[in-house]
């Protein structure tokens, strides 16, 4: 089913400084990311000696970091066959281009404040097949719910299992029953569309006027990416596929773990990576810096690891996590003859001919 969202018969006009006002915006929520990064590294690193730290990597064990690299880069490839398939029924993206805008979108996430490798996504792949880049957008929507339903769940799993701090109990509560009501208003959506349109009529009554245009058509485009997820089985392959993509890193979180002599069983990565994952989706700076480390450390307080061996560790964790995805993002950047700096001006892509190796 196609949505339209009526145009009223007067529309509204946006003021001449609505680039401005979006300018601002942005440097707020950097500043407030800075902020917000800056609080959680001081929280992290103020138990912990310098001294220490430098002895807890001085064991480690390499082999386990280059193994690791197996099951993430798998887990990176299940997450774009899931996003062609949420894609296939109005996109056609082969499973090379999704990979690869797939990763330049997570190296512009770790690059770029306030998560804009989503917009870098949605434009590359308006780039390569025309497709509305508010569609795109919606189906990257469904992702991140997908996304953080099953990291809620793995977390609360875990932690109904062990004991716990208030903190990560506060973290498991809130997610899993925001991301569960989330999932639950995606579902009627899809099963009622005309009630989910009759929703956003409301919503879009209750915005300010001078912006109710542009919101009527992002959302047109937004609920079409949003109705990509028909039927029983593509709740089943896009929820399977989102869980084997985050275990495998998991996987990847505790073949790191082995290397710094954690010597814990596998299954309690699990919550380690729902507590990491579900934290950086607080506003932070690049790559989540900052609420990451210090919630993969209390994780690791949590089930029994000394305060140095775990921030050892998490410092590591995301320095692996980080750098390799930001050095293939640039290069399979520049293999689409983009340079580096569209990730700081993302329109730009728009402008920029399609390199005729792309699909090949």
């Amino acid at each position: 089913m196609k949505y339209e969202i009526k145009e009223p018969k007067e529309v509204a006009r946006l003021p001449a400084d609505d680039r401005g006002y979006r300018r601002h915006r942005v440097i707020l929520r950097v500043v407030l990311g800075l902020f917000v990064s800056a609080l959680f590294l001081l929280l992290l690193l103020r138990q912990v000696q310098l001294d220490e730290l430098t002895e807890a990597f001085r064991d480690v064990e390499w082999a386990w970091i280059a193994f690791a690299s197996i099951p993430f880069i798998l887990g990176l490839w299940v997450r774009a066959v899931r996003w062609q398939l949420v894609l296939r029924p109005s996109i056609d993206l082969s499973l090379k281009d999704a990979f690869s805008i797939l990763v330049i979108g997570c190296a512009a996430n770790n690059l770029l404040p306030v998560r804009m490798g989503e917009v870098v996504r949605a434009l590359m792949v308006e780039q390569v097949t025309g497709a509305p880049r508010m569609l795109v957008l919606g189906t990257i929507f469904v992702e991140r719910i997908f996304d953080g339903l099953v990291l809620a769940l793995f977390l609360s799993t875990t932690l109904v299992l062990v004991e716990s701090n208030g903190t990560l109990h506060v973290l498991a509560i809130v997610s899993t029953v925001g991301f569960v009501g989330a999932t639950l208003l995606l579902a009627s959506i899809v099963a009622f569309p005309e009630r989910g349109e009759r929703l956003l009529e409301v919503l879009l009554q209750l915005s300010p006027s001078m912006l109710q245009s542009r919101m009527r058509s992002w959302l047109s485009h937004l609920l079409n990416g949003l109705s990509q997820l028909r039927g029983r089985k593509s709740w089943v392959i896009v929820s399977s596929t989102t869980a084997l993509s985050w275990t495998l890193e998991a996987m990847a979180y505790w073949m790191i773990g082995e290397a710094f002599g954690l010597d814990l069983a596998p299954w309690l990565y699990l919550g380690v990576t729902g507590a990491a994952n579900l934290a950086i989706a607080a506003p932070s700076t690049s790559g989540g810096i900052g609420p990451f480390e210090y919630f993969v450390r209390e994780t690791l307080i949590v089930f029994g690891i000394m305060t140095v061996n775990g921030t050892a560790y998490a410092l590591a964790l995301h320095t692996l996590i980080l750098l390799p995805v930001v050095v293939v993002g640039l290069v399979l950047l520049w293999k689409r003859q983009l340079g580096p700096m569209v990730l700081a001006q993302p329109e730009r892509i728009l402008h920029m001919p399609e390199p005729a190796d792309a699909n090949q």
